[in-house]
Order: C-alpha cells, then structure tokens, then sequence
C-alpha cells in the first residue's frame, strides 16, 4: 500500500524569504504573476496579548476530501494513492469552480495554450517520482519545507494539523505545521 504524503511546514523557522516561491515558479516555467506556492506574514496576539508576526507557505495541500474534485464535474482532478491531487488540464474548461470550491485559494485561472485553464501545485509529482524533493523543498535555504509520508509528518515533535493562520476548512489537508513559537 502506497503511504500518503504531506508537506511538512516548520512555520517556528521561516523567515519569509519567498525563496520556495522563486524556486517553484522559476523551475515550472511560471509566469512573473503566477505563482503556486505563496508566502504571507501574518500577526497574531500570543499567549501574553503580545502581537508577534509569522509567516505562512501554502500551496495547494493535496486535501483527503479535495473541494477542487468534488466541484469539477468535467473530471479535471483525482487524487493519486499517495494523495497527491492532480490535474487532468485535457479536459478542464475553464469554468473556475474549482478555483471558488478551494477553500485555500490555491487554484488560479491562468492562460495556457490560447485557453483559460484552473492550474495549481501537483506537489512535483515527476520530481517525487524520481525520488527527488519539490522545487519549493529543495529552494528553501533554511530547509521549513519537506515531503515526508503523513504517518511520519505527525510524529514529529511539534507537529501539528494546524497553524498560525492555517486551520482544515473541513478537507483534511495533507501538510503538517511545525508551528511558530511565540
């Protein structure tokens, strides 16, 4: 049996460079404006009222129930054994249900081909394949970024389903969040 796979984002370490974000647009061919992983700083109070910043690295999560399958019906998505949710762009029609069903906004209507086309992060399922890390992984100077099967990501000390500004909108994502220490 194929074991799932996750992200594992240590959030108590990033430094928000967006070298994640450069690797994966530079290394998929993306265009300036387009981006599949994204880094944004968040504030939150900590557990004396003090306003401390961290930063999030979201792409798409690769979800146990994908909003992005359920909402297509021109069979543009499906999820892989080991979780990864790909896309079937052959057949996607540009109608961008998908891109309102995610409810973590990683899907983006983008212009391929002469057609408008739902794309996002196949979490390098080539790469992963050759039993190589995702570009976003192997980018990261300060390594916050890893594929690693789920059942291991969730016994990392630490590890958490949610994070600062990260929480399962009922699709069960597949990242784990080592979360930011305040």
């Amino acid at each position: 049996m194929t074991q799932r796979l996750a992200f594992v984002f240590r959030q108590e370490n990033c430094v928000g460079c967006d070298a994640c974000t450069v690797a994966c647009q530079a290394n998929r061919g993306l265009a300036e404006d387009r981006l599949y992983r994204q880094v944004e700083a968040i504030e939150y109070l900590n557990a004396n009222g003090r306003q401390v910043q961290a930063f999030l690295s979201q792409s798409c999560h690769h979800c146990e129930i994908p909003a992005c399958l359920q909402a297509c019906g021109y069979g543009v998505y499906s999820r892989r054994e080991d979780g990864i949710v790909r896309q079937h762009l052959q057949n996607c029609v540009g109608c961008g249900h998908c891109v309102s069903a995610c409810p973590y906004g990683a899907i983006k209507m983008e212009q391929k081909d002469g057609r408008q086309l739902a794309t996002k992060c196949d979490m390098c399922a080539g790469r992963i394949a050759e039993g190589e890390k995702p570009h976003c992984v192997s980018g990261c100077p300060v390594q916050v970024l890893d594929v690693m099967p789920l059942e291991e990501a969730v016994r990392l000390p630490g590890a958490q389903l949610h994070g600062h500004g990260y929480y399962d909108k009922g699709t069960q994502p597949n990242t784990v969040i080592i979360k930011h220490r305040s």
